[in-house]
């Protein structure tokens, strides 16, 4: 059956999410829930957005993926409400292990909690998780489990500072 959906989606439902007006976030949540995405309200996907497997990936309330984002989910992707993976960025479940130069796979599910943004071209690997209010800066790598409230960036991507959103006088 699983190789049924992964050839349904990569033949139609990949072309029809693709081929969708710019602004038609409803189809394309729509699509994404009928290949077994779970979507909370208001998630909203860009129509260049990769998804390997859908139905393998959960998106709280008000969770955005930007332009060219790539979803690798080949294992589960949680995300939080209000979460952000900007253009370019990379969640990837799978990949080759440096360790063994490539010849072995690395796979592990990835957690975004609530508030986070993946900034522009950022790369989470497989395993990582995300706690809440992070924020991982312009190509960072994730590798690991990130600090709550924090803003992170680097190969690998370290704490740098807190994230404080509103200023106390």
């Amino acid at each position: 059956m699983s190789n049924l959906r992964m050839a349904l989606w990569q033949t139609i439902g990949q072309s029809m999410f693709a081929c969708t007006l710019h602004n038609a976030y409803k189809y394309r949540t729509w699509l994404l829930k009928r290949f077994g995405m779970k979507c909370g309200h208001r998630v909203r996907a860009r129509r260049n957005v990769r998804f390997t497997c859908p139905w393998n990936v959960e998106a709280g309330d008000l969770t955005i993926f930007g332009d060219c984002a790539v979803v690798n989910a080949t294992k589960k992707i949680v995300l939080g409400k209000r979460c952000v993976v900007s253009q370019y960025a990379m969640l990837m479940t799978s990949s080759g292990d440096i360790k063994t130069r490539g010849k072995t796979q690395r796979e592990g599910s990835i957690t975004i909690e609530d508030d986070c943004w993946v900034a522009t071209d950022a790369i989470v690997m497989p395993g990582s998780h995300i706690e809440q209010g992070v924020v991982v800066g312009a190509r960072g790598l994730v590798d690991g489990r990130l600090p709550k409230w924090t803003i992170c960036t680097g190969e690998p991507a370290v704490s740098r500072g807190e994230r404080v959103l509103y200023a106390q006088k």
